[in-house]
Order: C-alpha cells, then sequence, then structure tokens
C-alpha cells in the first residue's frame, strides 16, 4: 500500500513540475511581448492549469 502511495505522490510531483515549466514558458512567451492569444494558447494554459491542479491533489491525498 505504501508503495502505491510513493507512486502517486511522484506522479502528482512530476505533473506540478512540467505545469509549472508550462507556466514558466507561457511568461517567457508574454514577456516577449507576443500578446496575440489564439485558441491554442487557451487550450495550453487550459490543460497546465489542471494539470497543476491533478498533481495537487494526488499529491495532497496520497
Amino acid at each position: 500500500m505504501d508503495r502505491d502511495k510513493w507512486k502517486f505522490r511522484i506522479g502528482g510531483a512530476l505533473l506540478i513540475l512540467v505545469g509549472l515549466w508550462n507556466v514558466f514558458g507561457f511568461v517567457i512567451t508574454i514577456e516577449f511581448g507576443k500578446f496575440s492569444f489564439g485558441i491554442n494558447d487557451i487550450g495550453d494554459i487550459i490543460i497546465t492549469i489542471l494539470m497543476l491542479y491533478l498533481g495537487y491533489i494526488m499529491v495532497r491525498y496520497s
């Protein structure tokens, strides 16, 4: 049972790290002055927020 909890915690931490990496990428993109947001950018932001939330849930409740 403990091994499964560690798997969930590691998976959640990886999701959070990838989500933060995506946020960092968005910040760099915005910083360089690309303010033209397309549908794809909005989708990426939503996916990133969901990844961060899912990772938080996995870490919190495992």
